[in-house]
Formats: structure tokens, sequence, C-alpha cells
């Protein structure tokens, strides 16, 4: 996980440093970097949340990036037993990729 972190941060700087902080390219390292950190399901979860928002307000609900990571953080609250509120998320994802 080091390594892959390490990687996501510098190309999150680089990014952050071209492009701003709020966008697109920005905003998928800022979760790869999440990912790649070796912490709990839950953790996980937490930190998805405010960053879902983010990626809402820069980037939009139907946004491909913003909706791939509302279809992981489903994945993360089925994993961890949230069903119903990953059922929401998922029914969320859905109406946003059709659309």
């Amino acid at each position: 996980f080091e390594d892959a972190r390490r990687y996501y941060k510098r190309a999150k700087k680089g990014y952050e440093e071209q492009l701003g902080p709020n966008s697109e390219k920005v905003l998928e390292a800022t979760y790869g970097v999440i990912c790649a950190t070796g912490m709990s399901e839950g953790e996980i979860i937490e930190k998805l949340r405010p960053l879902l928002q983010r990626m809402v307000g820069a980037l939009g609900e139907e946004n491909v990036v913003t909706l791939d990571t509302l279809n992981n953080l489903g994945a993360g609250l089925q994993e961890n037993g949230e069903l119903e509120e990953a059922r929401k998320v998922y029914e969320s994802c859905l109406a946003g990729r059709e659309k």
C-alpha cells in the first residue's frame, strides 16, 4: 500500500499545482490516496463521504468520476454490513448513470 499511496500523493500534488484543488484529476487522485492507505472499510467510508461532497460540488452529480466513487462507497457500505444505506447509494449511482 505504501508505494501506491506515495504515487497517488505525488500525482495529487502535481495535479493540484497545475489544475487547482477541485479538478477531476485531483479528486480522482484523492480517492486513490484514501483507498491505498490500508484503512478499515469503515474509515474509508468516512473519508469518502466528504470527498463525494467535493466531487458533486466541483464535477457534478453525473460526472463519471463522481459516479464511480459513489458506486465504490456503496460497495464499501455493503461490505461493512450497512445494506440499507448501500442500496440507497447504489440506486443514486444508477439514477446518475441513466441520465
